[in-house]
Formats: C-alpha cells, structure tokens, sequence
C-alpha cells in the first residue's frame, strides 16, 4: 500500500513538473527544440535524474549552442566578405566590359565617319584622275596636231623658198645674158611662164600661212613676170629681183617665225604634259593611299563587330551574374538571420529550463 502510495507521489510530482515547465515555455508555443528540451527534462526527473546534472546537461547544450552561433556569425561574416569581393569584382568586369563596349562604339563612329570621308576622296581623286586621262589625252593630240602642222607647214616654206631661189637664179642669168635685149628666146619665155606659176603656187600655199601683208609682194613679181614673157625691160627686171629677194627674206622670217613659235608650242605643251603627268602620279598615290586606308578601316570596322557583340554578351552575362549573385547573398543573409534568431530562440529555450533547474534546486 506504500508503494502504491509512493508512485501516485510521483506521479503527481511529475505531472506538476511538466505542467510548470510548459509554463515556462508558454511563450514559444510549439517550438520542436522546446518540446524535445521539456521531454528531456521530463525523463531525467521521471527515472529520478540528478537535477544538478540536468543542470550541467543544459548548461553543456547552451554553450554548445552558442559555440555554434559563434561559428555561425564566424561563417557568416567570411561569407560576407567573399561576397562583397566577388561583387567587387563582377561590378568592376562589368564596368571594363561596358567601358570596353564605349570605347568601341566610339571608335566604330570614328571610322564609319572617316570612312564616309575616305570614300568621298577617293571618288574625287577618281574624278580628277579621268580628267587628267582626259587632258594628257587631249594634250598628245595637241603636240601630234602642232607637229603635222608644223611639218607640212615647214615644208610649205621651204618649198617657197626654194622656188623663188630658183626664180631669182632665172632672173639673174636673164639680167647676165643680155638685159638690154627686148625679144626673148622661146626657151627664155618657157622659163619665164614656168617661173611665173610656180609664184602661182607659192601664192596659193602660202596664203594660208602668212599674213596679208607679206602676199602684198606676190601681185607685182605675178604682174613683172607676166610683162617679161613677151619683152625683156630692165627696170622690170630690176624690179622682180628685188621683190624676190625681198620675198626670200620675207619667207625666211616666216619660216623662222613659224619654228620660233612651234617651239613655244611644243614647251608649252611638253609642260602642260609633265605637269599633267606629276598630277597623275600624286592622284595615283593620293588614291591607293585612301584605298589602302579603307581597306584598313573595313577591317577594322568587321573586327569591331566581332569585339562589340563579344563585349555586349560579357556586359549581359555580368549583370546575370551580379543578380544571381546579389539573389545568393539575399538568400544566405535571410536563411542566416532565420538560423540566427532560432539559435537564439534554443538558447533562451534552455535558459528557462536552467532557471526552472535552479527554482527546484532552491525549494
């Protein structure tokens, strides 16, 4: 009957220190750390446990709970400032790669604008080459045109020249032979009519090659000679050797002229060719410059592409990486404020059971 008497003791014991415990920890309602601690309190009390070595037990958890909370923080903390540098690094990748981009949008700009300029130089220098084609052209045909010319006008003059040489020799034999005699000899007349159509034709040849004034002498040696065909005068004699050799020197002088003067021509346009053929020249070295610097630039511009599309791609996977990164610390730094106040929450769990431990230890 003791027994029995003893048990019921217990149990009611038992059952008020359950119920005080539950009290206790009122506050953090269904806590599973809270229940597990009141059931290992419960045990201990129920087989009749040591409640300083309950105590000790406890003390033992809430030093190892905060040894851990330590080693969160601890952990935490390292986390923190891997991520920061991490972070640190991504945003100064991204800035590189976004600074990189600019400098390659700047100098794509640049030559698209030079290139613009470039092509616009080389249609020029294109265009100024047709018209020096053009010019040399035309100036080879001048300087061929100048030397038919002046060839056949050349010849022209010394045709003239030789026949009225010819016409003076005529006279002056006529004049050596006998001037005072009035009849001529059928061969004398022959030579007369002869002499005076070759003035005929040095009259014809020459009249689109001298000017007016210088055809001015050919009438009177024309009207001296045809007298002389049917009677010898010697004032009319006289008076044709002078126009003739007034004429040779005349013929001369145009001869002259006219070489003094295609000379001219030719210098003129032998410069005109030289300089024609220096501005081909730095044409030529103006165009394959531009062309080899377009080439450059076209390169440039297609390798700039590849750079500008390579640049955007690590620009948009950094900023993924700095979000999924951003995202991680949010996560980690929530999951450790959630672990951190739960430790606190075991902690203060342990604390009331400490102070209950101590409250009994006091009865």
């Amino acid at each position: 009957m003791k027994h029995f008497v003893v048990l019921a003791l217990i149990a009611c014991i038992y059952a008020t220190s359950i119920t005080e415990m539950t009290d206790k920890l009122a506050q953090y309602g269904d806590h599973p750390f809270g229940k597990s601690m009141i059931n290992l309190v419960s045990v201990n009390m129920k087989t009749g446990g040591s409640l300083n070595e309950l105590k000790q037990l406890l003390q033992q958890i809430k030093d190892e709970l905060i040894s851990l909370t330590q080693l969160q923080d601890q952990e935490n903390a390292t986390f923190n400032r891997r991520s920061q540098v991490d972070l640190a690094k991504l945003q100064a990748t991204l800035e590189q790669a976004q600074a990189d981009l600019d400098n390659q949008r700047q100098e794509q700009t640049s030559l698209s604008n030079e290139l613009t300029t470039l092509q616009t130089r080389v249609n020029e220098d294109q265009a100024a080459l047709d018209r020096n084609s053009r010019g040399s052209g035309d100036a080879q045909s001048r300087l061929d045109a100048e030397n038919t010319d002046f060839t056949a006008k050349y010849q022209d003059y010394s045709d003239a020249i030789l026949a009225c040489k010819e016409a003076q020799r005529l006279l002056m034999n006529l004049r050596g032979e006998g001037a005072s005699l009035i009849q001529l000899t059928q061969d004398t007349k022959s030579n007369l009519l002869q002499t005076k159509e070759n003035f005929q034709k040095i009259k014809e040849i020459l009249e689109a090659h001298t000017k007016k004034s210088s055809l001015t002498l050919f009438q009177p040696i024309i009207e001296g000679l045809a007298e002389m065909t049917t009677k010898v005068n010697p004032e009319t004699l006289n008076n044709v050797l002078s126009l003739v050799a007034r004429l040779i020197t005349a013929l001369q002088e145009g001869q002259d002229q006219l070489e003094a003067n295609h000379k001219t021509q030719i210098e003129n346009l032998t410069r005109l060719g030289d300089d024609l053929k220096n501005e081909k020249q730095t044409l030529q070295v103006s165009l394959a410059t531009a062309n080899n610097r377009l080439k450059e630039i076209q390169s440039r511009l297609n390798e700039l592409d590849g750079l500008i599309n390579i640049s955007n791609a690590l620009v948009e996977v950094t900023q993924l990486n700095i979000q999924d990164a951003t995202k991680i610390n949010e996560l980690e730094d929530s999951e450790y404020s959630n672990q951190k106040v739960s430790r606190q929450t075991e902690i203060d769990i342990v604390d009331r059971l400490i102070e209950y431990i101590n409250q009994k230890l006091s009865e």
